[in-house]
């Protein structure tokens, strides 16, 4: 099922030389649902709690967030960070922590943060008395690499026994490799592991089967398509938005979820070659280039159109889940770890995958781009777990502890159960031998098969791009829908790009 391709998730390996680096995708009356919607966000907004992962966002927006299920009590105890506050993410971090005490007596007490909240904590944590010994990452220069480069985590090669290796998905691997201090040295085959990978994920747009039906639009010509044409889709975003439906709802609050819009409208633009070369300054390749203006465009009108929702900017994820699940709008995207979601926000009469729901990949802009429809976009992989430079301060005995619970991460036990729980594909290929998927599963898995049958996938700019211009487009991607230019916004994303990337010489 998950074989090597040498094109999987487009390895890009960045080497840095003296003068550049190189890189080696039906109610008539619109009146009855509005009063539903107004409804439903007037719940959303009173009575709706914050989850874990990518997915997870508060519904009150504090600087806190943390939430405990330790942090503080057995100072010989393994310390552990993770965004696992809700659902079965919450779930399976309490099954891994207790199948790794019972198998090694060693004690793990875990702290957990929404997303938002998570990111600041963990950076201002890192290289101080407080930092975790252990603690969730994602993998990219604008996660993981910032923290090789500031010297915050200690590389980890020899902790997965080269079973376990081999076991993984080989771009799991590749995807935590870094040398030493090297921001840009991401995915270097001469580099070293900096982190242990467990699950990946596909991200495309899921649609909710009654509504299009409802909306006169035939769901199964949308089921795991990769051919849905720009036009096409604003023709069943019409659709929907005739028959009194949101036809895109997305809750942009915390930023990130536009960022999924922007980073995958601009690889089905552009192609990820000229996504990444404009990222990285290679091949005079610039951020101002036309089909990044396109892309950006196009997001734009389907704001102006009245196809997404015009709170966007004010809901939160969990909030526009929950809009989703009750049938007040035909599309809303997410990753593979969206059952999760549908744990904790989900209505008890909502169906799930693939009953209720199923997933398309975005719109191709063949017009624009003519290998859109081939290329794609992930993370690869999203989930993993890195040990902090303070671990290795706090003794031999219990650094070696620490080593031994995120060698667990890798283990075929600790895949399985978390697979099970969530339903979020995992890094072990093996996993997929032991466990008799539900139909769920199954549609979540088909879109790593996917992955691997495209020309090229793509990673989200929030993980792949230099932190200061992951920051430019996260504020462009709110400013798009207050008025501002796609050129303007791409202009200042680029000057803060050169400027980030000159700083590395």
């Amino acid at each position: 099922m998950l074989r090597d391709n040498n094109r999987i998730f487009m390895e890009y390996i960045i080497l840095i030389t003296k003068d550049s680096f190189t890189p080696m995708s039906k109610f008539d009356s619109s009146m009855i649902n509005e009063e539903r919607r107004r409804a439903l966000r007037t719940i959303g907004a009173a009575g709706m709690i914050g989850l874990a992962g990518c997915s997870g966002d508060s519904n009150s927006e504090g600087d806190g967030g943390s939430s405990g299920d330790g942090g503080g009590g057995n100072s010989n105890a393994i310390s552990w960070w993770n965004l696992a506050v809700q659902g079965t993410a919450k779930e399976a971090t309490k099954k891994l922590e207790s199948m790794f005490e019972e198998q090694t007596g060693i004690q793990v007490e875990q702290t957990k943060y929404e997303n938002t909240p998570y990111k600041s904590a963990i950076s201002n944590a890192l290289g101080t008395n407080e930092a975790p010994d252990l603690f969730y990452i994602w993998p990219g220069p604008n996660r993981l690499g910032r923290y090789v480069r500031n010297g915050n985590v200690i590389p980890l090669d020899g902790v997965l026994s080269n079973k376990q290796q081999k076991a993984q998905i080989p771009d799991g691997i590749r995807g935590t490799k870094y040398k030493k201090g090297e921001i840009l040295s991401w995915r270097n085959k001469g580099g070293k592991m900096y982190s242990i990978p467990y699950d990946l994920a596909g991200i495309p747009i899921w649609y909710n089967k009654n509504v299009l039906n409802d909306a006169g639009v035939d769901p199964k010509r949308l089921q795991h398509a990769t051919d849905i044409t720009w036009s096409e889709f604003l023709d069943i975003c019409s659709k929907l938005s005739d028959a009194g439906y949101t036809a895109i709802e997305c809750g942009n609050r915390n930023r990130w979820t536009i960022g999924h819009w922007v980073s995958a409208f601009m690889i089905k633009a552009a192609g990820v070659d000229h996504y990444y070369n404009a990222a990285y300054g290679l091949k005079g390749a610039s951020l101002t280039d036309k089909p990044f203006q396109t892309a950006l465009s196009r997001l734009k009108k389907l704001y102006d159109d009245g196809y997404f929702n015009k709170d966007i900017n004010s809901l939160n994820n969990n909030e526009a889940a929950s809009l989703f699940f009750n049938g007040q709008a035909g599309f809303w995207h997410q990753g593979t770890w969206v059952s999760e979601i549908i744990s904790s926000q989900a209505p008890d009469s909502f169906a799930g995958i693939p009953d209720a729901m199923d997933y398309m990949w975005w719109p191709a802009f063949q017009d624009v781009y003519e290998n859109s429809k081939n290329e794609r976009m992930s993370v690869v992989p999203n989930s993993t777990v890195a040990i902090s430079s303070q671990a290795a301060k706090r003794g031999d005995k219990h650094l070696a502890n620490v080593k031994k619970f995120a060698s667990f991460f890798g283990s075929l036990d600790a895949q399985k159960a978390f697979f099970e729980i969530t339903g979020s594909p995992v890094t072990r290929t093996d996993v997929y031998d032991e466990v008799e998927m539900s139909p769920s599963q199954k549609t979540t898995t088909a879109t790593v098969d996917q992955l691997q049958s495209a020309d090229a996938v793509g990673m989200v700019f929030d993980v792949a791009f230099l932190p200061e211009t992951t920051e430019a487009l996260l504020s462009a991607g709110q400013e798009l829908f207050t008025g501002a230019s796609p050129p303007k916004l791409l202009q200042k994303a680029q000057k803060t790009n050169k400027k980030a990337l000159s700083n590395l010489k």
